[in-house]
């Protein structure tokens, strides 16, 4: 559990609330509205100020950031079908032909809003940037207040991923009506995708109508509004209003992911995420070995204290009845007994042998992952190696083994390569 502080600012007021985070869950503790001024000095002032109060006084872990749409510059793009770490890669050249400044000044993020119907392996996205200049100065004034930036949201957005939690329908289709402190946030919706999206000043109520009324004829299906709205833009459409507090959910997607999951925090605020595979395939590797080598050793002890009793009751019997049938037909028996029990301590100690001049010889950069020794002393192998040629190498050359080959194709995964190999025991 943590407390998370959800902060919005926009053009005339900074609202933050905050929230424990409970297992994807959140408990709201308190929200508060400051007023911005006009002046950038005295606006910076306050929202350091206000920062460094929520930080005296309720010790949150750490901020999400949510910014209004005039802080963005957004487009729908046509790319091809990509991953996507690979297509954030290629919009870094993409998008010098539509940002005034170089791409490297900017932070930008995107979504998939539909395919391309002439070309089947492009898609459609839309991308959102913000000046790196601008983030730089707010993620100062969070460090500043002592605090860490967990995600740099866009409000707007936000606001339209808790429509689509709280509406209970499947799919939105129409117009998304959001409300900032200056401008109506207009966004065209297609299987709750914002296909369309524009800023409207609030200076002309006209306006709103106006874009509406235009946007009706392709988004036909409902009109869907978080915030106070101008009655008489939307008097003769089929509405729906909402209300909620997007600055918890805001909050909350630091702990889990939204339906547009999009983040403008910079690549140097955020904490790099360990690759625990190796470790683990690692650890089940030296697990097994561990279990393999406790196995065989309780295995063989107990097989010596048992050839120990039977060696001692063999002595008694001769000591107890030489000469007699009885005694002898024991006698046969015991010696059966030990013959077996030798045998199966003499395979025992051959795995032993076998496991023991693999782990000298093998390569560094190599492990196993499974290993059988038959009782003809037959022995396959499989693991994983950076350079296979390697492994097979080192096994030819030593004198314990012999006919190596492979049983199966080796698998290349990354840097690594996955290997089967059989080989029969040549002299211990």
């Amino acid at each position: 559990m943590r407390k998370i502080l959800g902060v919005s600012i926009d053009a005339r007021s900074l609202n933050a609330s905050l929230i424990e985070s409970r297992f994807r869950s959140a408990r709201h503790f308190k929200s508060e509205r400051t007023e911005l001024p006009e002046n950038r000095e005295e606006r910076n002032r306050v929202i350091a100020a206000a920062l460094t109060r929520w930080k005296n006084e309720s010790l949150p872990a750490g901020v999400v950031l949510g910014l209004p749409l005039q802080y963005f510059s957004w487009r729908t793009i046509e790319m091809p079908a990509l991953k996507k770490a690979e297509m954030k890669k290629a919009l870094f050249f993409e998008l010098e032909k539509y940002l005034p400044l170089p791409v490297d000044e900017y932070v930008y993020d995107f979504f998939i809003i539909g395919t391309v119907k002439t070309a089947p392996n492009m898609v459609k996205i839309m991308v959102f940037s913000i000046k790196k200049d601008l983030l730089n100065g707010l993620l100062r004034m969070v460090k500043e207040a002592g605090m860490e930036m967990l995600a740099v949201r866009c409000s707007t957005i936000d606001t339209l991923c808790g429509v689509i939690d709280v509406s209970g329908e499947k799919s939105l289709n129409g117009i998304f009506v959001n409300t900032s402190d200056d401008a109506y946030e207009v966004a065209g919706l297609y299987d709750s995708m914002p296909v369309y999206m524009k800023r409207i000043p609030k200076a002309d109520p006209g306006d709103l109508a106006a874009e509406i009324e235009t946007l009706a004829a392709s988004y036909p299906a409902q009109l869907y509004i978080a915030g106070p709205v101008d009655q008489a833009a939307i008097a003769k459409y089929d509405s729906r209003k909402f209300q909620f507090q997007p600055l918890v959910l805001r909050a909350l997607s630091a702990a889990k992911k939204t339906f547009l999951d999009l983040n403008f925090l910079p690549v140097e605020f955020m904490k790099m995420k360990k690759d625990y595979y190796p470790l683990i395939i690692g650890g089940l590797a030296a697990a097994a070995v561990v279990v393999f080598f406790l196995t065989g050793a309780i295995i063989y002890y107990k097989d010596r204290h048992a050839l120990a009793v039977t060696e001692s009751q063999i002595s008694a019997i001769r000591n107890r009845a030489s000469g007699v049938i009885e005694a002898q037909k024991k006698l046969d028996v015991l010696q059966s007994d030990r013959t077996v029990l030798l045998d199966f301590r003499n395979r025992s100690n051959t795995a032993v042998r076998v496991l023991d001049t693999l782990s000298k010889i093998m390569p560094k950069d190599a492990w196993l992952i499974s290993i059988s020794v038959d009782d003809k002393g037959k022995v396959e192998i499989e693991g994983f190696a950076v350079k296979t040629a390697d492994l097979v190498v080192a096994l030819e050359k030593t004198k314990y083994f012999k006919n190596v080959s492979f049983s199966a194709p080796i698998i290349s995964r990354g840097r690594e390569e996955r290997f089967a190999i059989r080989m029969e025991v040549e002299g211990f």
